[in-house]
């Protein structure tokens, strides 16, 4: 056996050495079959986490018939060796000849033991059951000598002391696991420190925080995190795991904690300096003395040195020195949840890392939860969806689930779980909430703390340019206090500049200022329940209020009253949610006020009597607005205006007072006809927004003067037909998108002027060429040309584009050939070609060393050229040609390590190097060759990381389908002409999507995953077999379309109230032309009525609509609105349906759509009316943000259900529905 492929070390540089050079803590035997995925995994994995070297031998892996010398010398050199004996060890020549040379070097009973794995001792001491027929076996092939030592190897190892494993005993395979590793712990050469054994997902951490180690640069490490995020578990885990691998090593544990009072620094000296020399209460006079001492050992010794949960700015002066002290090859590390700590080490020491430690992946979080709810790792099948609702309040903070876990151990009712869930949500934890808030506590002043807390009440999710005018307006200093709290963990800035928190560190803000409100300082209110205006008048002490959210949503009264606004004298923040008007006069009000936030305001134009002289951002997107102000001027302070989706804006106003103003939002504003000249004025402009103003034709030249613009955007502007050419002027200018102006027939010559420029879309115009110009666009990131339709040429100057990684072409028909010199842009990552008259790639391709993605779907390029095999990078290659023939490729493509392929080919010609692709996640094959013979074996089993595969075109003589890989997650099939019936897919557990296209023989789905999510299935005329689908508890989509033989499909009511109980929402689009008997209001025509229970609460989860229609034309998508009507309340609300495509005009087909709960307003007791109607466009999301021409539909019958959960059989249990209250 070649034991140097087995030899499983506690590093990487151990892992080289010669096996018969190492020393090992411990030696296991085992039989593999019987144990290796299971208790050996589990025990290697915790003596390793130990710090415990283990030598985990396989006889699977067994080469020969004698123990190699190698393996003679882990036995020998190992301290103990653990022998597994399991029902088949004896069947192994192998593991007898082991433990005959284990028992020749450790005579000593302390030295070997032996755990019984489920069988009696007493039959491996005599030779009974399975060992006595294994002995029986072995003596048609071996001596009687060898016999006769196997047998008393066995009968001297069943004498010893060890473990033992019984089906009946309360000892679970975890304990005695434990229990092994307590008893080896102290044969290891450094200090095990303890560890729970609840360790998931933490094998990761402790490798990418060895990985930066390892670095020759780093000396020094910090693990940060929010608190409960497992730092000082992960660091305990990496100490035990290479402590080991240095000459000295100490772990300093709750260092702020242990240092309160007296000098902080002479107190980690000491607790240094003892831990080093293994002496307790080590006396150290003072700090220079206690350095000299450090220094002496230090300066000669590899050292691994931990501090755990540093917080003091003192300490980096400590730290400096320290990391200056140790010698070559030493490590520090240090935690802690002020990153500042290290930042300021860094000034001092430049080979710093800092590590911060990542929530639990879902896997991980459902494993620890479920082994402190239930102390299994799985849960339950009736308790598992409503752990993965705790796993996703928790958002993957280790403290948060063992306590949410231990919580509710031992509760075995649904109902104490559900009302457990909603009381978390309302009143967090005290336990978690104790640690979260610790970090609150410690922010150094009150500006920062309201920073923090103003976040949490107005401002998570939002512009974090935005909100730091804002804060500067209020005297708050943001750029002091917003680096403050990313250094603490409090939060975060997202890649999109966006504001954003845990959601448990946002609860933990909640619950202080709801502490504030109890304590009769009130600054921050949430009003949404009630007559939410009544209740402001009413309050006192409102006059200290200085930010209110005022939700009307709840509310029968949707008017406000200036007035009650009057005693608000410190207001500086303000939102207003779903109210229809704000009455009366407003002066002499809002004095303070630096933001307003009214979505689908109903003001026409801001009042003359409103002029808050301090307002620096008004957000009013969706609003009735025309235009902005009339007669007063705008507050001198602006900053923001957002009126995006203000569909009756035609113009704004005269820019000349609003010289402050640095972003301007209008996208949306579809009837824009014009931007005022004025604009130029808006020096300090550096964001502006005018995408989808539709009828807007050209812009001012005024443009050219804002010299500040980094961002413009004027996507989908269908009117606009040329550019100023002033635009050349905007040097700063990073980012320009003008996707969908599809009448923009050329760019501006002196393009390349544009230095700046990062971002250039052009895609879905109709551009003829690029001016040459373009390779001035030195910094030029990504260029995207997509589906111009009359773009044929790409200019020479393009290759200077050094710095371009994005290059998209992709639909843009005309284009017939890509620039011979393409090599030369050799920072492209990513280059789409996809839909073009390309004929072939040019040899040049092979010199872009960094291109990842390669996409030539659906072109004229037969042949790659040999220069791809030096796409070292390359991870996507998608290749359908349009030619039947499809592509060949050379051999030398087999050395890419390609995740994603797409390819239309001879798949028996091709498949040997398809199957090469092992790290394949994704993989689109049509086949062009011949057809494949019945019997025919066609195996993609072995690309085992497969999650996506499409299938086209694999005709056959027979019903034959390919094997398919178990991790499949999405399986598409089409064209198959001969399969009658899909094979057996119950055993992919993680499939979830299901698509088939065109198979016209299929007859029958079954057998399906119980996983599946979502079924589509078009064309397949005599498909006539279904499983029952109620038995799918997770579809959430269902489709069948041109499958004439199948006249109609069940769905049952379980099916609907799965997907809303679970947050998302059901659909299907089904062949029946009569609506479920069981649909309780059900009308012929476009219109239903249908009344909400009167006892309605928690139990209301939404309303189910059912549609027959027929359609008009054919070849169209359509789009069917449904527009619901609160009788009761006088509310409106729209929904705008996808109704599939139609194939045939009198086709009739039903749509099947639910609605959540929290997306209707409704109430106990309303009369609600629901009429259809038919779409002739519908503005859609897409490359082009374009409108699309739908066709139209007859609504022939339509229904409605309320839907309810059924707590028992048929027992609708009705509880008073509480909404989620963030504050009180």
């Amino acid at each position: 056996m070649d034991t140097t492929s087995n030899q499983l070390s506690a590093s990487s540089s151990s892992s080289s050495s010669p096996l018969s050079q190492s020393k090992w803590d411990v030696f296991l035997s085992f039989y593999g079959k019987d144990t290796r995925k299971a208790f050996i995994s589990h025990l290697y994995s915790a003596l390793d986490l130990a710090g415990i070297l283990t030598f985990k031998d396989d006889p699977a892996l067994e080469k020969g018939e004698e123990i190699s010398s190698g393996l003679r010398n882990a036995i020998k050199y190992s301290r103990k060796c653990i022998v597994i004996l399991s029902e088949n060890y004896a069947r192994s020549s192998w593991c007898l000849d082991e433990l005959v040379e284990i028992l020749g070097c450790k005579r000593t009973a302390n030295q070997v033991v032996p755990v019984f794995y489920y069988v009696k001792p007493s039959h491996v001491r005599h030779q009974k059951g399975s060992f006595g027929e294994a002995l029986e076996v072995h003596k048609k092939r071996f001596s009687v000598d060898m016999i006769e030592k196997w047998k008393y190897a066995l009968a001297e190892i069943a004498e010893l002391s060890g473990y033992h494993l019984k089906k009946d005993a309360n000892e679970t395979e975890a304990d005695i696991i434990q229990k092994i590793v307590e008893t080896v712990a102290p044969l290891t050469t450094t200090n095990v420190l303890h560890l729970e054994d609840d360790l998931f997902g933490i094998d990761s951490t402790v490798e990418e925080i060895y990985q930066r180690l390892i670095v020759e640069s780093v000396r020094a490490i910090g693990i940060c995190g929010m608190g409960g995020i497992g730092k000082t578990t992960a660091a305990k885990a990496f100490y035990n795991k290479y402590s080991s691998k240095f000459d000295i090593s100490c772990f300093i544990e709750n260092v702020k904690q242990n240092s309160r009072g007296g000098s902080p620094l002479l107190f980690l000296l000491k607790q240094l300096l003892g831990e080093l020399l293994r002496k307790k209460d080590y006396v150290v006079r003072n700090i220079d003395s206690g350095m000299r001492q450090l220094k002496k050992i230090l300066s000669s010794k590899k050292a691994l040195i931990v501090l755990d949960d540093l917080d003091q700015s003192s300490h980096s002066e400590f730290l400096s020195k320290l990391c200056n002290l140790c010698s070559a090859g030493s490590r520090i590390m240090i935690t802690t949840r002020d990153a500042n700590l290290l930042n300021q080490l860094k000034v001092d020491v430049s080979d710093v890392d800092i590590y911060m430690v990542k929530e639990l992946a879902q896997i991980d979080s459902l494993e620890l939860f479920s082994y402190h709810a239930f102390r299994k790792l799985i849960p339950p099948e009736n308790f598992r969806e409503l752990s993965i609702s705790f796993i996703t309040y928790a958002q993957g903070l280790p403290l948060a689930l063992k306590v949410l876990g231990s919580s509710l151990r031992g509760r075995t009712h649904l109902a104490f779980w559900k009302a457990k869930l909603e009381k978390i949500r309302e009143f967090p934890e005290q336990g978690i909430q104790k640690i979260l808030q610790m970090s609150y506590e410690e922010l150094d002043d009150d500006t920062e703390k309201a920073i923090f807390l103003d976040i949490v009440f107005f401002f998570v999710g939002k512009d974090k340019d935005d909100t730091v005018h804002i804060f500067k307006s209020c005297n708050f200093f943001p750029d002091v206090g917003l680096p403050v709290l990313v250094e603490r963990c409090l939060l975060r800035i997202d890649e999109n500049n966006k504001l954003q928190m845990h959601n448990l560190i946002q609860d933990m803000g909640r619950e202080v200022i709801r502490g504030e409100s109890e304590n009769g300082k009130r600054r921050r209110l949430y009003l949404h329940q009630g007559n939410a205006c009544q209740a402001l008048e009413n309050l006192e002490g409102r006059d200290k209020i200085d930010s209110l959210i005022l939700d009307l949503t709840m509310s029968r009264e949707r008017r406000i009253s200036a007035k009650i606004f009057k005693r608000l004298h410190n207001l500086r923040l303000l939102e207003i949610i779903n109210a229809h008007d704000v009455e009366g006069k407003f002066n002499n009000l809002f004095h303070e006020l630096r933001c307003i936030r009214w979505s689908h305001c109903q003001w026409t134009s801001l009042p003359s009597s409103f002029c808050p002289q301090n307002l620096v951002s008004i957000e009013m997107p969706f609003s009735e607005l025309k235009t902005l102000w009339k007669v007063n001027m705008p507050p001198v302070s602006l900053k923001t205006i957002d009126v995006s989706y203000s569909k009756n804006l035609k113009t704004i106003h005269d820019f000349r007072d609003s010289k402050l103003v640095e972003k301007l939002l209008l996208f949306g504003c579809k009837n824009l006809l014009k931007i005022h000249p004025s604009i130029g004025r808006l020096t300090r402009l550096g964001h502006l927004d005018l995408g989808e103003c539709q009828r807007l034709k050209k812009l001012p030249k005024a443009i050219g003067k804002l010299t500040k613009l980094g961002h413009f955007d004027l996507r989908g502007c269908h009117s606009l037909e040329r550019l100023p050419n002033p635009i050349n002027q905007l040097t700063n200018l990073g980012y320009l998108n003008l996707g969908g102006c599809s009448n923009l027939e050329r760019l501006p010559e002196q393009l390349g002027d544009m230095l700046g420029l990062k971002m250039l879309n052009v895609s879905y115009t109709a551009i003829e060429r690029l001016p040459e110009s373009i390779g001035g666009l030195t910094n030029l990131v990504s260029l995207r040309l997509s589906a111009c339709k009359n773009l044929t040429i790409l200019p020479n100057s393009i290759w200077k584009l050094k710095l371009l990684e994005v290059l998209q072409l992709d639909e843009s028909s005309k284009l017939e050939r890509l620039p011979e010199n393409l090599g030369k842009m050799q920072s492209l990552k990513v280059l789409k070609a996809s839909r073009t008259s390309i004929e072939e790639l040019p040899d040049s391709i092979g010199l872009l060393s960094g291109l990842e993605e390669l996409g030539i779907n659906r072109t004229k390029v037969t042949n790659l050229p040999n220069s791809i095999s030096n796409l070292t990078s390359l991870t996507k290659l998608h290749a359908r040609q349009r030619d039947m023939a499809g592509i060949t490729f050379p051999d030398a493509l087999k050395i890419l390590n390609l995740e994603s392929l797409s390819l239309r080919c001879n798949v028996s010609v091709c498949l040997p190097i398809i199957l090469s692709f092992t790290s394949l996640k994704s993989l689109s094959l049509a086949n062009e060759g011949e057809i494949l013979p019945s019997g025919k074996t066609l195996s993609l089993s072995k690309l085992s990381n497969l999650e996506d595969l499409s299938l086209d075109n694999f005709t056959s003589t027979g019903s034959y389908f390919p094997k398919l890989p178990l991790n499949v997650k999405e399986l598409s099939i089409s064209g198959h002409a001969s399969l009658e019936q899909l094979p057996d897919l119950s055993n992919l557990k993680r499939l979830e999507r299901l698509y088939i296209f065109k198979c016209i023989s299929l007859q029958a789905l079954l057998p399906l995953s119980p996983h599946l999510q979502s079924i589509r299935v078009i064309r397949c005329p005599r498909l006539q077999n279904l499983p029952d689908l109620s038995k799918l508890k997770k579809l959430r989509h269902l489709a069948f379309t041109g499958c004439r033989n199948l006249q109609s499909v069940v769905i049952k009511p379980s099916s609907l109230q799965v997907g809303l109980d679970e947050f998302s929402s059901f659909e299907a689009h089904l062949p029946n032309r009569e609506i479920a008997e069981w649909f309780s209001f059900k009308s012929c025509g476009t219109t239903v009525y249908l009344d909400i229970p009167r006892v309605l609460g928690d139990d209301f989860l939404g309303v189910a609509l059912w549609v027959v229609y027929t359609c008009k034309t054919a070849m169209f998508d359509l789009w069917i609105r449904a527009v619901i009507t609160n009788m009761t309340e006088g509310s409106e609300e729209e929904y705008d349906m996808y109704a599939q495509t139609a194939k045939r005009v009198g086709e009739v087909q039903s749509l099947v759509k639910c609605i959540s709960g929290d997306d209707i307003l409704v109430r106990s007791g309303d009369r609600i009316k629901v009429s259809f109607e038919s779409l002739s466009s519908h503005v859609y999301c897409s490359d082009s943000d374009d409108e699309e021409v739908c066709g139209e539909v007859n609504v022939e019958m339509c229904g409605a259900h309320v839907l309810q959960k059924t707590l028992l059989k048929k027992k609708i249990v009705s509880k008073k529905r509480k909404r989620k209250s963030a504050f009180k």
